[in-house]
């Protein structure tokens, strides 16, 4: 394919046609490209192209004679392409029609300039305006850039691999999925294990839905041309049903400790919950002192609280990853609770569960802690094994949940609303 660039400002075109990707397909011969300077063609005294508009108006206009004249020049003899003007006024250049041009022979990108170009040139030899975007440039080189490159990459040679041009964002109508190379592990933050496990069919599944995860987050209307199979199409119920669900940020200065808990609470709540920034969270979790929380969102605190210490300024409950209320939100063993009593449990239940717990005093009361890696979460809901009773007289009913991720179970609980 031939490129043909006719600018005032040849050298801002020259720089970048020949470097990168276009400079090595230039000089491969896999396209070709000559920059037009539309000056020398002007029939003015001092080869100026602008003129000032008739009917009066701010800025100058474009003159159609030495327009004209460098068209029917780039286009020489037996020329077979489509003649472009670059103009906000034009049809949306998408990926569609970068595949569409990509099939033509021959290309005449025309940068305008100022307030725009005589329409006479426009009438007589241009076949098309295509605009790059909803946005005026000061000029139309970097669209015909913007083109020339588009184009070329569906062009046999340009490319270093065939399949680049078409497994990337736009290309399958999806956004494209996030890339890994080397190192496995930077600064904390891991590579996906399902890239390290050379299950290739389980590694197009993860880009696919990566993809589709990342068109629907960013431009879901490609979503509605886009073709999708089975998978796809469940992945998408998935996330519309998300919609209406919690929308969660976990805040740690230990970006693998956000990842684990993530995806913990992902796993547990079968992806009923959405995670996001600080600005458009409902819930935030905090992971560690020292952590900012946001204001605007109701904060669980997950780690124990110093001594004498209960609500902090903001009025976040402290929520150790031991024991909480999910509905009261308030901790198992402080200062409210008078009593706890565990009911329909067997003696063998009861001496299995007493070996297992460590008794601790605070303030005189006595409370359950698993030691080490378990837990002992209370849970609303099902048949009532425990029950707690605060100083102002209330008293909750719940179920017994003893197993080590059962904070886990408790924070979906709490981040989904589940009773």
């Amino acid at each position: 394919m031939i490129f043909k660039l006719l600018t005032i400002f040849p050298d801002m075109l020259q720089a970048v046609l020949s470097q990168s990707i276009l400079g090595r397909a230039l000089k491969s011969g896999a396209v070709q490209a000559e920059v037009v300077d539309i000056r020398p063609f002007s029939l003015q005294k001092h080869k100026n192209t602008d003129d000032a508009p008739f009917g009066g108006g701010a800025g100058m206009v474009m003159l159609a004679q030495p327009v004209m004249d460098a068209v029917k020049y780039a286009m020489g003899e037996n020329f077979r392409g489509r003649r472009i003007y670059l103009s906000p006024k034009g049809r949306r250049f998408d990926q569609k029609m970068a595949e569409e041009l990509a099939k033509e022979e021959s290309l005449i990108l025309l940068c305008g300039h100022y307030e725009g170009l005589d329409q006479r040139a426009i009438d007589s030899c241009i076949d098309e305006e295509i605009s790059v975007g909803d946005y005026v440039l000061t000029g139309g080189e970097l669209g015909a850039l913007i083109i020339t490159d588009a184009v070329a990459r569906h062009l046999p040679g340009v490319l270093g691999s065939d399949e680049s041009s078409v497994d990337e964002s736009f290309s399958s109508g999806l956004l494209e999925y996030p890339q890994y190379t080397r190192p496995r592990e930077l600064k904390g933050l891991s590579v996906p294990d399902v890239l390290l496990g050379g299950d290739q069919k389980k590694i197009d599944r993860w880009r696919r839905d990566e993809a589709v995860r990342l068109t629907w987050a960013r431009r879901r209307e490609l979503l509605k041309s886009a073709f999708l199979d089975r998978e796809d199409r469940a992945l998408v119920r998935l996330l519309r049903a998300q919609e209406s669900k919690p929308r969660v940020c976990v805040l740690s200065k230990d970006e693998a400790k956000v990842r684990r808990l993530q995806y913990a609470l992902q796993e547990e709540s079968e992806g009923m919950i959405r995670f996001c920034g600080p600005e458009e969270a409902d819930w935030s979790v905090c992971l560690e002192r020292g952590t900012p929380v946001p204001a605007n969102c109701k904060t669980i605190l997950c780690f124990p609280p110093e001594e004498g210490e209960a609500d902090d300024a903001s009025g976040a409950r402290f929520c150790p990853p031991y024991a909480f209320d999910p509905e009261l939100m308030r901790l198992y063993g402080d200062e409210g609770v008078r009593k706890i009593v565990f009911r329909g449990i067997s003696e063998a239940e009861f001496t299995d569960l007493s070996a297992r717990i460590l008794p601790v005093r605070k303030r005189g009361l006595r409370f359950a802690d698993y030691g080490k890696s378990r837990c002992a979460v209370l849970l609303e809901g099902g048949e009532a094994r425990c029950s707690c009773t605060f100083f102002d007289g209330t008293e909750a009913h719940f179920v017994l949940v003893p197993e080590p991720r059962a904070w886990v179970k408790a924070l979906c609980s709490v981040l989904a609303g589940a009773e």
